[in-house]
């Protein structure tokens, strides 16, 4: 009788890829991220691909810095082929085929992806936040990296359907505040200044946050502390942004919190970091 050692359906119709056996599908073994396409140009590249360079070698998964970029910049000029010049680019990096079993492969081939997507809409004026009740689990090993395995956010996502709620609050075990379902977040108070989550134990370190940490604060000479957040700092504050590498900064109108809307106002200090950020790299302006 003759050996397979691979068949597949999907839909119930077979298929034949060694794609379906990547462990990124199959593990979430991998990692991604999502770059802004501006002009043609990726302006947050070298941030992105730092990274992803680097949170990669926590997964065990060896990638060259150039093949990735190669990869990109393929790509790159396939878009431009079609007159596309702006929009975002998820570039997903795999495990590569595995086969059965959570150990890795003798030799891991990581697999490159790169998907692109119009710029969704999104208010840059100003958004109102959901208080999710899912708690996201500690995990100081993977804290900090944007791998595949994405289930917390999607529970958390799936809590609200009002469309008042453009995001929601995310909190770990012990209640601290960590991000929100789809990005990083500051709040400022009268007496502590501006804060942001601590992320040892849970949470994305994204791009935009170490923009804002690395670059923006310092050149504005705005202090800014990492801490751990709770309910008390969350009851003082007056401010709060959002940040990611696609929507850059966006304030915060209000959030939920014991079932009530607390209201906020747009601080004069958020204005300066949007127009910091929109003079350093004008994708958002």
């Amino acid at each position: 009788m003759e050996k397979h050692s691979f068949i597949s359906s999907i839909d119930g119709l077979l298929a034949s890829s060694d794609s379906l056996t990547d462990r990124g599908l199959a593990y979430g073994h991998g990692l991604f991220e999502t770059m802004r396409l501006h002009l043609g140009q990726l302006p947050l590249s070298s941030w992105h691909l730092q990274r992803l360079m680097r949170d990669a070698a926590v997964l065990g998964i060896p990638v060259h810095l150039s093949t990735v970029e190669q990869c990109i910049n393929d790509f790159q000029q396939h878009l431009r082929q079609q007159n596309i010049d702006h929009g975002v680019i998820k570039l997903i990096v795999t495990a590569g085929t595995g086969g059965r079993g959570y150990k890795n492969p003798a030799t891991i081939k990581a697999r490159i992806i790169c998907v692109y997507s119009e710029l969704p809409q999104f208010d840059q004026q100003g958004i109102h936040l959901w208080h999710c009740d899912y708690r996201l689990p500690s995990n100081p090993v993977l804290s900090g990296i944007k791998h595949l395995n994405r289930l917390d956010q999607v529970m958390a996502r799936n809590e609200w359907t009002d469309d008042f709620y453009a995001d929601g609050l995310m909190f770990d075990q012990n209640n601290h505040l960590v991000e929100t379902t789809s990005a990083n977040i500051f709040l400022h108070s009268p007496d502590q200044g501006w804060i942001t989550p601590d992320l040892q134990s849970a949470g994305v370190s994204g791009v935009m946050r170490a923009v804002l940490l690395d670059e923006l604060f310092p050149r504005l000479d705005i202090a800014v502390s990492t801490v751990d957040i709770n309910a008390e700092h969350l009851a003082d504050c007056d401010h709060i942004f959002t940040c990611n590498s696609v929507r850059g900064i966006t304030p915060v109108l209000g959030f939920i919190q014991s079932h009530n809307l607390v209201t906020l106002t747009i601080g004069s200090e958020i204005k300066m970091l949007q127009s910091s950020l929109a003079d350093n790299y004008p994708c958002f302006k």
